[in-house]
């Protein structure tokens, strides 16, 4: 087994001590990079490029996006649940928690009811308000297109406020240095 330099020369209880709360972080760590790293490639080139490609139309771009976007909520839910879990852990083991981890354990548990949201409430609503609407040759007299395009102006927001909030947390981790 390799030990690092850390942990020889500590009793074993100790020593599994450190080596599991090294997994949690590693664990923690891994899952905000995933959920934000998804959620900014995504966001900010994923979609926009769907739009823009000449062969799907705006109906199908949409179409695709449901299911990435599904995708990516349901990933979403799992990742926040591994951060809270894996940081309340570390919490509890540690001799003290400083501001700056208490800081960032509220802004993951803020991102994980964002998506909570998204994944439960506003995406289905979107998809129901939406379901037969043809973004291609619109409508004006239905309302429908301006209801979808504020749930969905929202849901954008809830995504900025996400990746902003995952940067801060990314940057309170690394001032911490766990």
């Amino acid at each position: 087994m390799i030990i690092s330099r850390e942990v020889r020369g500590l009793s074993r209880r100790t020593a599994i001590g450190h080596m599991f709360d090294w997994g949690l972080i590693f664990l923690r760590d891994l899952a905000l990079a995933v959920w934000l790293g998804g959620l900014i490639v995504i966001d900010l080139i994923e979609a926009p490029i769907r739009f823009r490609v000449p062969e799907i139309n705006r109906n199908q771009s949409v179409a695709i996006g449901r299911r990435v976007f599904a995708a990516l909520n349901r990933l979403e839910a799992v990742a926040g649940a591994i951060m809270l879990t894996a940081s309340a852990l570390l919490m509890r083991s540690a001799a003290t928690v400083g501001t700056g981890e208490r800081l960032a354990f509220g802004l993951v548990g803020a991102m994980w009811l964002i998506a909570l949201a998204q994944l439960v409430w506003l995406r289905p609503r979107m998809s129901r308000l939406a379901k037969g609407l043809d973004l291609v040759n619109r409508r004006p007299d239905d309302a429908r297109y301006a209801r979808v395009g504020r749930l969905h102006r929202l849901y954008v927001a809830f995504d900025f406020v996400k990746m902003a909030a995952g940067i801060a947390v990314v940057a309170l981790w690394a001032r911490a240095g766990a």
